[in-house]
């Protein structure tokens, strides 16, 4: 029984790793099993037609139930499910140019905005509305016009807030085994999935009985070693001091804010 768990644990290691066979039919000539014209490629240059296909199995029953259920490749279902169980390396696979294999990551970012915002209408019906926010009077009144913006604007303000991480993750990552030459684009891009991921695990939280809190930080360790590669306290003790320079950036832009919006009665005391 040992040796079972074992062994599936080391293929969905290696399905982490290598998902995706493309298989190549170049080397040899194939006869089109739709037109009949022979071609040494991966698609038949006539009508289009996949290479390689054969007789009908199971296989192609569940494939033909993945495209019905809109799991085929590239969708979004099918990259939710990646990002669910291969984060890191989804993302790794993403920025280091292997487009296909993932829906276009801002896109998916607005999509899953919008079921975590009907998740939540759906949670406070169900259990009631959330505890009040607190009202910032005074000085900070301002910060009461940004929290109404940032609860009807959740894929903006989830990637504002995700964006702090941009620079630090850059500073600490930079060398990684896994992945050493990343710049801040590809920073961006890795924030983007970031976002998505957050309110994926809060979107389920919302209509289960799973506390996002606890998901979030093994989340982040999870990805951020499957993505460049150090061990488990070389990812952690680079997310430490990530997320301590990002929430710094935090308190210093709301500092900043407080200054711009009352610089007025500052400088004429």
């Amino acid at each position: 029984m040992r040796m079972n768990l074992r062994e599936r644990y080391r293929c969905f290691k290696a399905w982490q790793e290598h998902p995706f066979d493309y298989a190549n039919h170049s080397e040899h000539t194939t006869r089109c099993a739709n037109c009949g014209t022979e071609f040494r490629d991966n698609f038949c240059s006539r009508c289009g037609q996949k290479a390689g296909v054969g007789p009908i199995g199971w296989n192609t029953v569940r494939q033909g139930i993945m495209i019905l259920w809109g799991m085929d490749n590239r969708s979004l279902s099918f990259t939710l499910v990646q990002l669910a169980l291969r984060p890191g390396y989804l993302i790794h696979d993403y920025i280091s140019g292997k487009r296909q294999v993932a829906f276009p990551p801002v896109k998916m970012l607005f999509i899953v905005a919008l079921a975590n915002a009907l998740a939540t209408r759906l949670h406070e019906k169900l259990y009631g509305s959330v505890a009040e926010a607190q009202t910032f009077e005074g000085e900070l009144a301002f910060l009461n016009q940004f929290m109404t913006w940032a609860k009807d604007n959740t894929a903006w303000s989830t990637l504002l807030y995700m964006a702090v991480f941009i620079l630090p993750t850059w500073m600490f990552f930079r060398r990684a085994p896994r992945y050493p030459r990343h710049n801040l684009p590809e920073g961006f891009f890795i924030q983007v999935f970031m976002a998505s991921l957050n309110l994926l695990i809060d979107t389920v939280a919302q209509l289960t009985v799973i506390r996002a809190s606890v998901l979030l930080p093994i989340y982040f360790i999870v990805t951020y070693r499957q993505l460049f590669g150090y061990g488990w306290w070389g990812t952690i003790w680079r997310l430490l001091f990530c997320a301590a320079i990002g929430f710094g950036l935090i308190i210093i832009a709301a500092m900043a804010s407080v200054v711009w919006f009352n610089a007025e009665e500052i400088f004429s005391s």
